[in-house]
């Protein structure tokens, strides 16, 4: 194996490495900072500020928030996360854009790290 390429394999693995495990971790710590979301079923009404929505939650509150940009609304109800202990909160995924981006990144870098070492190793066999 030239030496060039195994060098550049070599910062490939590496650099996979160090920043899937730094954006791991960064995912982790915004995933625990975004908190528990729950699905709820909540019915839009329409108000002079605009759209909002209503639902109860597991205790039996009555949460209201305005209704949120890209949620699909079918017979004036729509399915929605809202935040655990929170009545003013919702959203139309579970999970955050910042928490799903950070954890595909991740896995793209660990993927990378992983392909590096791969041809590595098997272009080291190869040469033997």
């Amino acid at each position: 194996m030239p030496p060039a390429l195994a060098i550049a394999l070599e910062i490939y693995t590496w650099i996979g490495l160090g920043a899937a495990v730094l954006l791991g971790i960064g995912a982790l710590i915004a995933w625990v900072a975004d908190g528990s979301w729950v699905p709820v079923r909540a019915v839009v009404s329409a108000t002079p500020a605009g759209e909002v929505v209503r639902w109860f939650d597991d205790s039996g509150i009555l949460g209201e928030a305005p209704l949120p940009h890209g949620a699909s609304v079918h017979d004036e109800e729509v399915e929605l996360w809202a935040r655990l202990g929170r009545h003013d909160t919702v959203r139309v995924a579970r999970s955050s854009p910042l928490v799903r981006s950070l954890a595909r990144l991740t896995a793209g870098f660990a993927a990378l790290a992983l392909i590096g070492l791969v041809v590595s190793v098997v272009l080291l066999f190869l040469e033997g």
